[in-house]
């Protein structure tokens, strides 16, 4: 290719080629970070697992069902975040908002409140 035709096509400017390299860098942090975050819930539910076994009798054992069960919920939430696909939520997001705009922003103007109430308090 000469310099004229490489000018001309956008996707081979050296400024795209630099801009692909950053947005693979990205997504390779994007999934650093997605491992952490669930590496981190399995620690949390590891650790929750193990306090809730040390509890034995009485309102003591019903403690440690609600330990055990909310151990069982950060596994999976520590699974989720391992497999899901930020796009594809990103997708299915705009899907729900586009079929029920109302609710989304009913529960939009919900989490701001609570985060407004929250960040207030502080």
């Amino acid at each position: 290719m000469d310099q004229r035709s490489e000018s001309m096509n956008p996707i081979s400017s050296p400024e795209n080629r630099e801009y692909g390299s950053n947005a693979r860098s990205s997504s390779l942090t994007f999934d650093n970070i997605q491992e952490i975050v669930a590496d981190k819930l399995h620690t949390a539910a590891s650790a929750l697992r193990e306090k809730a076994g040390g509890q034995r009798g009485g309102h003591n054992s019903v403690i440690a069902g609600y330990g055990q069960q909310a151990a069982d919920w950060l596994d999976r939430s520590a699974d989720y975040a391992r497999t899901t696909d930020p796009q594809q939520v990103k997708a299915d997001l705009e899907n729900q908002v586009r079929h029920y705009p109302g609710r989304s922003l009913l529960i939009a103007g919900a989490a701001g409140l609570i985060l407004g109430a929250l960040f207030r308090r502080r």
